[in-house]
């Protein structure tokens, strides 16, 4: 073990500290404060779910740590649980004490059971009798009915009851009577689990230029005289349950599709990671719910408002309040791409470099739509990942496998939380006749390519979509992502043989331009750092700029290590994990560590080497992370275009000095704010007003009788 990292787990709780930091922002919109409050509790579920889940299993099975940090896995444990804990209590603190109150000065306000007027009690009770009521399930506890196992992430109510005295004037025909009471055991607790089909948030009735809600767990507590009669309430106690939710599915299986499907079932029902409980609950329900969850007091989260803030999104998605929201920045079109062109004319002109979502993703759907419908088109092959819902990229390649154009996709089954959608598009294109492949066995698919052969005039050519970011039309709205758009014989070429051997697992070609992971990805960054450090001198000082989302791969770290000690200035612009130590003197003195959280989730990966002058910069589907080098299927590949190397360098370095939503790493591994430093840089913003100038400029052009055109002809 080493002192040279930080904690893969702590690092990730302090990335979403800095989410934290933007809901506690006062310049930031009241309602994108709550989405980020938001997002905070939705990244805490999935990281607890999955990565303090294996933390579990490891002390569990008494197993070595796989980290190379100092922590043993039971003091990581710990340190993540402290901090969570630090976390939690923040976030509620900016919840209570500062969004909720300044949104109730603009009209809205959740409304809890002890502010309830009469008139919102008349509303929830026939609310409660029509809407909830008939899909309420009371679950009684007592020595014939054990504790029930309980779903994760469901919200459930533990009331503590006490049996009616029963007279000899009850009617014995009616629940709780003494005949009632001669054949059904009373219970003194029971479960009731908040249905899912419903809301959490409830509108009341309110006057102009108000909006007042009730959360659907204070409306089954009040009325929950109406489930449980015959007895008395003595408490109500809100509590939720999170598991472990990683999936482990034989690669060897006959039917993988299967195998995911039964894993995904197991996934409710795993063992207990994590329980959110009312901070109001006693002592004695505390211990009970730790004895029935098998889990210890350290592990219960006490919450002392709403549970689950995840629900926020949906407060927010009611709201129409747009002064209260950042102001929209409508996606932009590509200048090349205006007017509708001919798609593959103007990319067998040219390379096309498209910046999301600063830039519209139409131009990938109509890439793969044109291919589609096109009789010119032979094949279409591409990964896909995640997907939307209603993914109009996967109806244009069912629509082309239905034509009868030769269509393979292969579809990562295992992509986590998105395993469902990913089963149900498979085999809708399965059924429409496309060649479906479900995974590589041993490895997950997470490059973003695709391949479009067609025949032309002068016969047979390829174009390609390369992605930092999935084929979703929805996260592309979200997420910052870079797409080249190339008809490059040699790209062509090496795509070409990358789907031959993802899909015939034919050994790998010599690549002429990509790179890809298991097999060459970690040799080739390798090469580039150390390459870095041997054209180093003072003639032609060595740098390295790159932007990811991880780095926490312990032999790529030793190598930016190596390169600080050699002079080479390392600037690195990681959203998340980092487990490099960034200005420790004698080990990292010249390597600085930023990032940026703002309103878009940061997300491509862009590389940049100085190489003695002769810059060469990459973009990739992969993190410096060791499953993304050593588990997963992955892309590194070079832009080649000088105009376009100007535009990706101009998004790296943007980011590296935003001064106004970046934050840098110290010594130590925590991170300050970079407002203090000179410039007033917000990287987003500025990335989207250039995407509107160059719009603007092209215009211009245009009118002036020139030929849109963003980057020179091509020269293959």
């Amino acid at each position: 073990m080493s002192d040279l990292f930080l904690n893969r787990e702590c690092s990730w709780v302090d990335f979403n500290l800095r989410v934290l930091a933007e809901a506690e922002n006062s310049k930031v919109p009241l309602l994108e404060r709550l989405k980020f409050l938001a997002i905070v509790s939705s990244n805490l579920d999935e990281f607890f779910m999955v990565r303090v889940a294996l933390l579990k299993r490891a002390i569990r099975d008494k197993a070595l740590p796989k980290g190379p940090d100092i922590l043993s896995n039971t003091e990581a444990l710990k340190c993540v649980l402290e901090k969570v804990s630090g976390l939690v209590k923040r976030q509620y603190d900016c919840l209570d004490n500062e969004v909720l109150p300044s949104l109730e000065k603009h009209g809205l306000q959740i409304i809890r059971i002890k502010d309830y007027t009469e008139k919102d009690r008349e509303f929830l009770g026939d609310f409660y009798q029509n809407e909830v009521l008939p899909v309420l399930t009371p679950l009684a506890i007592d020595p014939g009915h054990p504790f029930p196992l309980l779903a994760s992430g469901s919200l459930h109510i533990l009331f503590k009851l006490k049996p009616q005295e029963l007279s000899e004037s009850t009617p014995t025909d009616q629940p709780g009577s003494a005949l009632h009471a001669r054949y059904f055991r009373q219970a003194d607790t029971v479960l009731v689990q908040m249905p899912s089909g419903l809301k959490r948030m409830v509108r009341l009735p309110s006057g102009e230029g108000e909006v007042r809600v009730a959360l659907l767990n204070d409306i089954i507590s009040l009325f929950s005289d109406r489930l449980l009669g015959g007895y008395t309430i003595e408490g109500a106690y809100a509590f939720r349950v999170l598991r472990d939710a990683e999936m482990e599915v034989d690669d060897e299986a006959d039917d993988l599709i299967s195998a995911v499907e039964q894993e995904l079932k197991s996934r409710r029902w795993g063992p207990t990671v994590r329980l959110d409980l009312h901070s109001s609950a006693p002592d004695e329900i505390k211990q009970y719910l730790c004895e029935q969850l098998d889990i210890t007091q350290e592990e219960v989260c006490p919450i002392p408002s709403m549970l689950d803030l995840k629900s926020l999104f949906e407060l927010v998605g009611m709201l129409d309040m747009p002064k209260l929201k950042d102001e929209p920045w409508q996606p932009q079109q590509h200048p090349a791409l205006i007017g509708d062109p001919d798609l593959f004319a103007v990319i067998r002109e040219q390379d096309i470099l498209l910046h999301h979502p600063y830039q519209s993703f139409d131009p990938v759907v109509n890439f793969i739509n044109s291919a589609a419908d096109d009789d010119k088109t032979l094949a279409i092959k591409i990964t896909l990942y995640r997907v939307a819902g209603n993914s109009p990229i996967v109806r244009a390649l069912i629509r082309a496998a239905e034509k009868g154009k030769q269509v393979t996709v292969l579809v990562e089954l295992r992509a986590r939380f998105d395993e469902e959608a990913n089963i149900v598009w498979a085999r809708r294109l399965d059924r429409a006749g496309a060649h479906v492949i479900y995974g590589v066995v041993g490895y997950k698919t997470h490059s973003k390519v695709c391949l479009v052969v067609r025949r032309e005039e002068d016969g047979i050519r390829r174009y390609v979509h390369l992605a930092t970011g999935n084929y979703n039309d929805k996260t592309a709205r979200l997420y910052t992502d870079l797409g080249l758009l190339t008809a490059r014989p040699d790209i062509g070429s090496d795509v070409s043989g990358f789907f031959n051997v993802i899909t015939g697992y034919s050994l790998p070609p010599q690549w002429k331009r990509i790179s890809m992971a298991p097999t060459g990805l970690r040799r080739r960054i390798k090469m580039l750092i150390e390459r870095e450090i041997q054209t180093h001198s003072e003639q032609t000082p060595g740098f390295i700029h790159a932007k990811m989302n991880s780095l926490i791969d312990p032999d790529t770290i030793k190598l930016l290590y190596k390169a600080s000690q050699a002079g080479v200035k390392i600037k690195l612009l990681v959203r998340g994990m980092c487990r490099l130590k960034a200005g420790v003197p004698g080990l990292s003195e010249n390597i600085s560590v930023y990032s940026v959280i703002d309103r878009f989730l940061e997300h491509p990966r862009i590389f940049h080497f100085h190489n003695g002058g002769n810059d060469e910069v990459y973009l990739a589907s992969a993190d410096w992370m060791e499953r993304n080098f050593d588990m997963r299927l992955e892309l590194l590949f070079p832009v080649l275009d000088e105009g376009l190397v100007k535009d990706v360098l101009t998004v790296l370095n943007t980011g590296l000095s935003d001064t106004v939503k970046g934050w840098k790493m110290l010594p130590d591994g925590s991170y300050v704010r970079r407002t203090d430093e000179p410039g007033d840089i917000r990287s987003q913003e500025a990335l989207y007003k250039l995407a509107c100038d160059q719009l603007k400029q092209n215009e211009r052009r245009r009118r002036g009788g020139f030929t849109p055109r963003t980057n020179p002809k091509r020269q293959d």
